[in-house]
């Protein structure tokens, strides 16, 4: 994944635009592609900000961490239970898997 571009040069793009200058052609002059430049004055007009959202990380960690006492419940009846038996109680809880469990939080038995 591409680092996102940087405020200053969205905040340069959109003075030029505010001056007057289309989308189109503020792109040209700055170097980007069309596409941002109508998607930043957009996201401007519509949210009133237009910085980079934040990219990658952790997005399913805390799912696991909500449930974290059930699995932990389960763990405690059956200390000795494979990881396969573990995952077919967890599914039927509802809980898909346990990708980060054992790291997060301090949780590792």
């Amino acid at each position: 994944m591409g680092q996102p571009l940087s405020l200053d040069l969205r905040v340069r793009l959109l003075a030029a635009v505010d001056d007057g200058m289309s989308c189109r052609a503020a792109a040209a002059r700055f170097g980007v592609a069309p596409s941002t430049a109508i998607r930043w004055h957009a996201l401007r007009r519509d949210v009133g900000d237009f910085a980079a959202k934040p990219q990658g990380g952790d997005m399913r960690s805390h799912r696991v961490e909500e449930r974290a006492s059930d699995i932990l419940a389960v763990w405690e009846a059956q200390k000795d239970i494979t990881l396969v038996e573990l995952r077919s109680a967890l599914a039927e809880m509802g809980l898909a898997g346990l990708s980060g469990f054992s790291c997060v939080g301090g949780h590792n038995g």
